[in-house]
């Protein structure tokens, strides 16, 4: 009797993500600017969907040192506002916008899924020491399309002005900005990247 070959979890997991993303975008797409497509959560799930297809441990890696330093404020302000009526910071006020009705509001849901499935691929391929340099690649490529293709008003990235403040403040050099705040991503990048590497070296001797 012939053996069947078993069912590869991550693979699978790698399909539905990208499948949930790829409907994610067709309806923001229908509704949005297609600059919208370059906000972190929105670019980060495909490379989610890659790492997690091709078991690439310096893209799962990067994906979650990315989504550590960026995405937290997102799922804080989210929960908070979703469980206790709280909210932290006023970032997902737009997911309340659309209500529980709303296809919308479940589909930007897959951002609560970056940080575990990241952390699921990780535990199968190994924490890898440099993926703060593909997390800081995707944050410049990510916050130049940003950059050149949104406007002020929609501040993807927050890259003309921070994202959490409730008023539009330009910047007199708006590229020095965008350029300064990657930066200080990339040195937040690295130093978690370095952090958990170390703290992950030292468990295992």
């Amino acid at each position: 009797m012939p053996k069947i070959k078993k069912l590869n979890l991550t693979r699978i997991m790698a399909v539905a993500v990208l499948l949930i993303s790829l409907v994610d975008s067709y309806v923001l797409l229908k509704h949005e600017h297609f600059s919208q497509l370059f906000w972190f959560c929105n670019s980060v799930i495909y490379l989610l969907a890659i790492g997690l297809y091709f078991r690439n441990s310096m893209m799962l890696t990067g994906v979650f040192t990315g989504a550590m330093v960026v995405q937290i404020p997102w799922v804080l302000d989210f929960l908070l506002r979703l469980f206790f009526g709280y909210s932290l910071f006023g970032i997902t006020s737009y997911m309340f916008d659309y209500g529980f009705d709303n296809i919308r509001f479940y589909l930007e849901l897959d951002h609560l899924l970056i940080i575990p499935l990241s952390i699921y691929g990780i535990k199968k391929t190994g924490f890898h020491k440099k993926g703060w340099v593909f997390a800081s690649v995707v944050a410049l490529a990510i916050n130049t399309g940003a950059y050149l293709f949104s406007s002020t008003a929609d501040n993807v990235n927050c890259v003309f002005y921070s994202c959490f403040s409730d008023k539009i403040i330009a910047n007199a050099h708006p590229l020095a900005y965008m350029l300064g705040w990657t930066f200080l991503l990339c040195i937040l990048f690295y130093v978690f990247n370095k952090i958990i590497y170390k703290t992950l070296n030292r468990k295992r001797k």
